[in-house]
């Protein structure tokens, strides 16, 4: 049930208005609505409760501001958020404008319940549910057999990820599998090698292959299977970069085509 409400991701804040927050499976959403109804729902506790953000810290690494309650938490945020910008920079994919990355006691998805993380498109802004408060989300996962500080630290990259692919977007993704491709491709690359081999193990490794086309259908209904997939599809190209920049160009030969809704 809880993969299938992940697919109803529309919400509206008033009748009669709807915006969309596209969701890439169980527990990631990219929030499409105005700035001033995530505020809304910010205060209104509809998509997050907020933790005792008493610190708004710039990363030494990189041009990301990250608000949490502790220093522990913000250490972890910027180590994280580092590795994303060194993954897609070596691409030369680069941030454009400072992010923010804000550790919550608990993100919402707007129908079912608590989600590890949601990208804020209008205010370049990742939320990412407190590592003390993960444990819940990943049981029953491939990702609960993983040491949590490892697979809560590549949360913190996916979500950076999305917002660094975001801002040097040329032309809007055209599915939901052309947003959630490079971060969960890189959210695994950036796992410790052995903890990355365990995640794949999770998987017959005959059903990996590098000739995959992505889609949608497996996205929304084996985020896991579709993360494993999309690391191995872009390990084993000549150059992954050409994938990743032909992304932030519009459609590529990989990914189906379907309108976003």
């Amino acid at each position: 049930m809880r993969r299938i409400l992940s697919i109803l991701c529309l919400f509206g804040t008033q009748q009669g208005l709807a915006q969309a927050i596209e969701c890439g499976g169980d527990y990631v959403c990219i929030s499409k609505a105005p700035a001033a109804t995530i505020t809304a729902l910010h205060k209104s506790s509809a998509v997050t409760k907020l933790a005792d953000l008493v610190e708004l810290e710039l990363c030494p690494e990189a041009p990301v501001h990250v608000t949490a309650a502790s220093a522990e938490e913000r250490g972890l945020a910027c180590s994280a958020a580092g590795d994303a910008v060194r993954l897609l920079g070596r691409c030369g994919i680069s941030v454009r404008r400072p992010l923010r990355v804000e550790i919550m006691s608990e993100v919402r998805h707007p129908f079912s319940g608590a989600i590890f993380g949601l990208f804020d498109i209008k205010q370049d802004k990742a939320l990412v549910t407190q590592e003390a408060n993960t444990p819940s989300l990943v049981k029953d996962t491939p990702y609960a057999q993983l040491p949590q500080r490892d697979f809560y630290r590549s949360l913190i990259v996916h979500e950076v990820i999305h917002g660094i692919m975001h801002q040097n977007l040329k032309r809007p993704a055209s599915s939901h599998a052309a947003y959630e491709y490079p971060a969960y491709a890189l959210q695994i690359e950036s796992l410790p090698p052995n903890v990355r081999e365990q995640f794949l193990q999770s998987f017959e490794q005959d059903a990996i292959r590098a000739d995959t086309i992505f889609n949608d259908t497996v996205l929304f209904f084996d985020p896991f299977y579709f993360a494993a997939q999309a690391y191995r599809h872009l390990k084993a190209a000549d150059d992954g970069c050409v994938h990743l920049n032909a992304l932030l160009a519009g459609e590529v030969p990989f990914i189906l085509t379907m309108p976003l809704r």
